[in-house]
């Protein structure tokens, strides 16, 4: 049996936009829960995007949440929640077209 795991995170800056949906797509994949709790004691489902990117909206600088894991393999899913939350999370820079290529129509 797998106990849950906690990870206690600071915000220092909000997270992106980009960030919230791939913590929101973590939790609706794994199989087991990813939860968020408030400083009042609030849980909050990850799964649920609308809550959780309202809740994350209120959030301010220097306030600290606590994540919790529940599920078979739960300490992946901690690192694969870590990974999306670091710093090191930077946007891809990709071009949103993929150049023009000729076509040689005969």
């Amino acid at each position: 049996m797998n106990k849950p795991i906690t990870l206690q995170f600071t915000f220092k800056n909000h997270l992106r936009i980009d960030q919230v949906i791939k913590i929101s797509q973590l939790a609706k994949s794994y199989n087991g829960s990813i939860y968020l709790v408030t400083k009042n004691k609030s849980v909050i489902n990850a799964e649920n995007f609308t809550t959780f990117i309202t809740y994350l909206l209120t959030v301010k600088n220097g306030q600290e949440i606590t994540f919790i894991i529940n599920g078979e393999y739960s300490h992946l899913k901690l690192n694969d929640l870590k990974k999306i939350i670091s710093s090191e999370a930077k946007l891809a820079k990709k071009p949103m077209l993929q150049p023009a290529m000729k076509a040689n129509m005969e």
